[in-house]
């Protein structure tokens, strides 16, 4: 996690740009102008994985979501109808929303199958960003429901694409 005030600044470097850019690119923060990104960027944790290596286990207690930035992450679960959402999730895509929102332990196992980064948003963190900004987190929320919505659709009508209604 970086400094608190240093989106405060005018010394941006250029690696700073990227990241801002690279979140902007990600469908979950798509609606977030640059100011909202670097104060949101000051929350997320950076996390690196080996391939095979374990991300969370099923039944481990759910702490935030995660977004992929490079590589990818299979989802394993004791839990027949999950496994049929083929999850298997790469660049751009995010997955452990749920645990933002309850404590409930993970309903699946989640594995890198390649080297993988991840970006991780924390409840205590999110929380705290709906405390000091209402706006982000709405927007944030929003973009949360939508993939729930499309999620769930999924899940129950048994289709890959389906139109967003």
């Amino acid at each position: 996690m970086k400094s608190p005030f240093s989106f405060l600044s005018d010394s941006s470097t250029p690696d700073d740009a990227k990241r801002i850019r690279d979140l902007k690119a990600l469908t979950l923060f798509k609606k977030l102008a640059t100011r909202e990104l670097r104060e949101l960027d000051e929350l997320l944790h950076e996390r690196s994985y080996q391939k095979d290596e374990v991300i969370f286990e099923e039944g481990d207690e759910g702490l935030g979501l995660f977004i992929v930035m490079s590589g990818r992450v299979k989802i394993c679960s004791s839990h027949a109808a999950l496994n049929q959402l083929g999850p298997e999730f790469g660049p751009g895509d995010f997955f452990g929303e749920m645990a933002l929102f309850d404590e409930a332990p993970r309903t699946a196992r989640a594995v890198a199958t390649e080297p993988t980064q991840i970006l991780a948003l924390f409840r205590r963190e999110f929380f705290s960003l709906m405390e000091q900004d209402r706006g982000i987190g709405v927007k944030i929320l929003f973009e949360l429901s939508r993939t729930v919505c499309r999620r769930s659709r999924k899940l129950v009508v048994h289709e890959q694409h389906l139109p967003i209604i």
